[in-house]
Order: C-alpha cells, then sequence, then structure tokens
C-alpha cells in the first residue's frame, strides 16, 4: 500500500481504469464472479446484438429489470475514495467499463464511458436519443422511425461509441500511471487502454480480487475495491 501511495504522489498525470468490481459493494453485481450477472442471464441472450434483432421483447424485459435495480443504488467507498483522488489532482480523469452512473453520482467530473450508460435510450436505427420511461411505454417501443429504441449501452457485436473511445485513449496516451479497480482486463477493446500506459513506458496498480492478465507488469493491491481504495486514499490525505 506504502508503494501505491508513493506511485500516486510520484505520478505526473495519473488516470483510473475501472471495472464491475468496482460497483460490487453498491449491491450490482459483477459480471464474470461467482454470483455475476452472467450466471443468471446468459449473455449472448440478453447483451448482445443478436439478442436485440431475435428477441427484442425478452432483451427489453431484462434491461428493465437492470433499470429498476440500479434506480435506488447509490456510490461506495471506492467511488468516493476516487472522487476525493480526483477532486485533490492526484488522478486526471476516469475511463470505466461500467453503465450505472455511480461515479458521477459520487462526484468524480472527468468520467468517460466507453461501454455506454443505462441514464439514456435511443432508437437503434436512426440514434434520437429519449428519456428511460420511454422503455416503459410498450413492451417494444419504436422511435418514429420505425427503430426499437434501446438503452444506450455497448452490446457484444457491437462497437465502442467513437468520440468516448477517442476521449480514452487520448487519456491514456498522456498518462503515466494507471490505476485499474475492478476488471479482469479481459473484455477487449476496452482492456487496451491500461496496456496503453504501460506501452507508453507508465506503470500501473491494479485494485482487484481476482488475477488478471497485467497483473506482471504491475504493483498488485489484491482484495475488494472499497476497503483498499478507502485506505489509499486516507493514506495520500483526501
Amino acid at each position: 500500500m506504502e508503494e501505491a501511495v508513493k506511485m500516486l504522489l510520484k505520478a505526473r498525470h495519473a488516470m483510473a481504469f475501472t471495472g464491475a468490481g468496482v460497483s460490487t459493494e453498491s449491491g450490482i453485481p459483477d459480471f464474470r464472479g461467482s454470483s455475476g450477472l452472467w450466471e443468471r442471464y446468459p449473455v449472448e441472450k440478453v447483451a448482445s446484438r443478436r439478442a436485440l434483432m431475435e428477441n427484442p421483447a425478452f432483451f427489453l424485459n431484462f434491461y428493465r429489470e437492470r433499470f429498476k435495480s440500479y434506480a435506488n443504488v447509490k456510490p461506495n467507498r471506492a467511488h468516493e475514495a476516487l472522487a476525493r483522488m480526483e477532486k485533490a489532482g492526484i488522478i486526471k480523469g476516469i475511463v470505466t467499463q461500467n453503465i450505472d452512473g455511480l461515479h458521477q453520482k459520487a462526484g468524480s467530473k472527468n468520467v468517460i464511458e466507453i461501454h455506454g450508460t443505462l441514464k439514456r435510450v435511443r432508437c437503434d436505427r436512426c440514434g434520437k436519443y429519449y428519456l428511460p420511461e420511454k422503455l416503459d411505454e410498450e413492451e417494444v417501443p419504436r422511435c418514429n422511425c420505425g427503430g426499437v429504441i434501446r438503452p444506450d449501452v455497448v452490446l457484444f457485436g457491437e462497437a465502442l461509441p467513437r468520440r468516448e473511445w477517442q476521449m480514452a485513449l487520448e487519456l491514456a496516451e498522456c498518462s503515466d500511471l494507471v490505476l485499474v479497480v475492478g476488471s479482469s482486463l479481459v473484455v477487449t477493446p476496452a482492456n487496451q487502454i491500461p496496456g496503453l500506459v504501460l506501452l507508453e513506458g507508465g506503470k500501473a496498480i491494479i485494485v482487484n480480487k481476482d488475477p488478471t492478465p497485467l497483473d506482471d507488469q504491475a504493483l498488485v493491491l489484491r482484495g475488494y475495491a472499497g476497503e483498499i481504495l478507502s485506505k489509499l486514499a486516507e493514506m495520500l490525505g483526501v
């Protein structure tokens, strides 16, 4: 832990990269853990482009359930610690794989959501945005153009949003340290972001309860995000 504090204080431009593990303490299930969401809902049936095309009603019912389960979810110690680190200038921004909006709720300002957000829904055909309540109007709500209205999240089989991906790449390219929190680092192309920091000569700190492919190139703090980050923030004086 002391070494991580030294690395963060020494860094000229540090960033954070977060995955599902940062939100588990808030009650949001981890996708890939033993109690993960995909244990109950096979990914190819609910979070893929194919699912949306073949069975939009089933697809949308799954996301309606997610909207409801996220409605009263609050940021946890990990989100709050990262927000304090950003406010103190220790990290310059966060690239997140999460779609829950909890970093912003905790007070983080520079958050790049590369997998989209549950805060918006849009037409799958023309891209027009709607408020999330639009999903409750019909079993399969449709836009004026006839397209299905869906959550503004990245599905398996879809490309990442161009603007957010470019912003993430630019943040990584100018960072000399990446603090990875709660990510398995197996989802592509998102996992290229920490790798890019290392490729550019930077360093990495990984906070995760399970091993990742980059562990041998990083300082690893094994455990739960909330516990470790709150302690780290305390040692940093924020």
